[in-house]
């Protein structure tokens, strides 16, 4: 069974994303919850309160998955100029021993297939090496309504090093489904960006997370 490890990675966080420690969970997502009722709008708050919700619900289970940064991001839409919200979840994965990272890849992809999860899934040769992609709506219970559902557009990016026996893991989900695919070129640019060596140049959105 895989496990964590001590040892960083490397990778950019893009803008507009604010981190939720892995720790202390209720009071940070309480927090955050009270700064988008004090300054967003109607429909963020509406928005908001279902993504903290679920973010609370889940932030223990993501610590417990070796989850190493969560993240809440706010971005203006380039459809229609609103403002949406969407979580930004990386983990990192060790696996005993070296092998081909297609394979690692494969695997990945089998098991999404194996668990009969519906999505478009795509491995792609990035300049850094490849990667996957799963890219899907699910629907996830709503806070609050009890009994009901909504759906949430999510992209998940996998990316082994070179090795074979690291895997990170980027996972983008927003509840805003017709916005999702919008979040595509970014979450490409996070997988294209991880370093499991410490980068060449300093940049300053460089992320150390381990």
């Amino acid at each position: 069974m895989a496990e964590t490890t001590e040892i960083p990675v490397w990778l950019s966080i893009p803008e507009g994303y604010a981190e939720l420690p892995l720790e202390d969970i209720a009071s940070t997502v309480d927090l955050t919850r009270r700064l988008v009722d004090e300054l967003g709008t109607e429909e963020q708050r509406e928005a908001g309160e279902f993504v903290f919700s679920s973010l609370y619900f889940f932030l223990s289970a993501l610590a417990e998955r070796n989850a190493v940064y969560c993240g809440i991001g706010r971005h203006t839409s380039a459809l229609d100029g609103r403002l949406i919200t969407s979580s930004l979840v990386v983990t990192v994965m060790d696996f005993p021993g070296e092998r081909n990272p297609r394979l690692v890849l494969r695997d990945v992809l089998l098991g999404k297939a194996r668990a009969e999860e519906e999505g478009q899934a795509d491995i792609v040769d990035l300049s850094r090496g490849p990667a996957a992609f799963f890219e899907h709506t699910l629907s996830l219970p709503n806070p609050a309504t009890p009994g009901a559902e909504v759906p949430v557009w999510q992209l998940e990016a996998f990316v082994p090093a070179p090795g074979g026996d690291r895997l990170v893991t980027i996972e983008l989900s927003t509840p805003f489904t017709e916005h999702g695919p919008q979040y595509r070129t970014m979450v490409v640019e996070m997988a294209n960006a991880v370093a499991f060596e410490p980068p060449a140049s300093a940049d300053p959105l460089a992320a150390l997370l381990g």
